[in-house]
């Protein structure tokens, strides 16, 4: 089974453990010369066609690392003990780990959470939609004014990120998990739908 990662800073692996994320987009690399219009998938100017990293009714494990799974978990010896016995280890040696504080390093079937992948497709970053922006995490956001307050304004929030409009919000928080200026960059990504399984 692969493993799919989330950006813990922004609270993004937990929207998709909550079952607020259901949909990712990851940014093709390097990125497609020519878009064919028969699959909607990226070829490059040698033919070649660009495959996506998971495939439709794929199952994936939203990767974590073990100190938080450790944390969370209603039996956390039974947790250490399968840990110890994965890696073949003792369970002293668990929390020396790389992955007891990096998800990287975690493997993928020790994960308690899992997504299957429904939908995946090739676009661009900017062709994201408001009701998409709210599937990958973003959430409204209305102050509770008093009720005589003049103006009861509603905003988008993610992490310490709050905007305007959905897509202000998305836009803030690509750059910030990619690289500044990845919003204005526009480049191809495959979007991946996905539904939350356990």
């Amino acid at each position: 089974m692969k493993k799919i990662m989330f950006n813990d800073r922004y609270g993004l692996t937990q929207a998709v453990i909550e079952g607020r994320k259901t949909m990712t987009r990851r940014i093709i690399i390097p990125q497609p010369d020519f878009l064919s219009d028969n699959f909607g998938w990226a070829k490059r100017n040698n033919g070649d066609v660009i495959l996506p990293k998971y495939g439709v009714d794929e199952i994936v494990a939203v990767a974590q690392r073990y100190s938080t799974i450790a944390a969370g978990h209603p039996d956390v010896d039974t947790f250490l003990f399968q840990v110890a016995k994965a890696h073949k280890i003792s369970l002293e040696s668990v929390q020396d780990l790389a992955g007891w504080n990096n998800k990287m390093f975690a493997k993928a079937e020790l994960m308690p959470h899992q997504i299957r992948i429904t939908r995946i497709k090739c676009e661009r970053l900017q062709d994201i939609s408001d009701e998409e922006c709210l599937r990958e995490g973003i959430r409204q956001f209305t102050p509770n004014f008093p009720k005589n307050f003049p103006i009861h304004p509603t905003h988008f929030v993610i992490g310490d990120i709050l905007k305007d409009t959905p897509r202000e919000a998305f836009a803030a928080l690509i750059d910030k998990v990619s690289d500044r200026g990845t919003w204005d960059g526009n480049p191809w990504v495959e979007a991946h739908e996905f539904d939350l399984l356990k």
